[in-house]
């Protein structure tokens, strides 16, 4: 019943996320102006430009390919991946993940939906390079990604569900190993930057979402432990005590 439930919360959720694309999949020119004001603000307080970063790796075609795998190969699989290991193995944190993932997810869509957003790569600002295009492999045109909306950069959901998934591994994990889950995150920054897919005011917000969601389900939210069996009362024979002597 468990597992039950939790697939048709995140298939809900999964309805949500296609409803918001649909909704906002005519508003071009709403997300190249969007990004316009975007750029304006980061530039107001003093943030360079996103394609410094980007230009450093564009001379090395291997490194721009496993960026752009990285970018669509991790984001629905990692955490595909995190919500099976949990539901089998840590069935006990699931509500408080589901509660955390839902609430990342759920804020995050209502911005996509008032704040229509188009990414570096699909503005008319000079300076960025689409990689995912000119280097490949290109997701959109081998359809993998025809469900992605691409006016949906604020906030970076890549960066929000990466820190969320870092912070739950964090918080469930024991071993001393679970430290290197922090990659996950920094890594996610770094590539999304260098594809072109986000500002860093996208990063910056997604973050915060993937903090709040982490701290509503986990520190907001009871551990739900299994109940204790109950221990099957043992039946005494007293048919015969010691003070019964058998007689011939």
């Amino acid at each position: 019943m468990s597992i039950f439930f939790n697939v048709v919360a995140f298939g809900l959720l999964w309805l949500g996320y296609s409803a918001v694309r649909r909704l906002t999949s005519g508003s071009f020119q709403l997300a190249q102006d969007n990004a316009v004001k975007v750029v304006d603000f980061q530039e107001r307080i003093g943030l360079p430009s996103e394609s410094v970063l980007q230009k450093q790796i564009l001379d090395v075609d291997w490194v721009v390919q496993v960026a752009n795998v990285f970018y669509f190969a991790m984001h629905f699989p990692s955490m595909i991946i995190f919500l099976l290991w949990a539901m089998f193995r840590k069935r006990e944190w699931m509500a408080k993940i589901r509660f955390a993932l839902i609430s990342t997810t759920a804020i995050g869509l209502i911005i996509h939906l008032a704040f229509p957003l188009a990414p570096p790569r699909l503005t008319e600002i000079p300076g960025f390079v689409d990689t995912a295009k000119v280097f490949g492999p290109d997701p959109y045109r081998l359809g993998i990604a025809k469900a992605a909306n691409q006016f949906a950069a604020m906030p970076s959901l890549h960066v929000g569900w990466a820190l969320l998934l870092a912070l739950a591994v964090l918080s469930i994990a024991k071993n001393r190993y679970r430290w290197l889950i922090i990659l996950h995150p920094v890594i996610t920054t770094i590539v999304v930057v260098v594809t072109a897919n986000h500002w860093w005011l996208d990063i910056f917000v997604g973050a915060i979402l993937g903090w709040i969601g982490w701290a509503i389900g986990f520190k907001g939210r009871p551990l739900v432990t299994q109940p204790l069996k109950r221990e099957t009362p043992i039946a005494v024979d007293t048919s015969a005590s010691s003070g019964d002597i058998p007689t011939e």
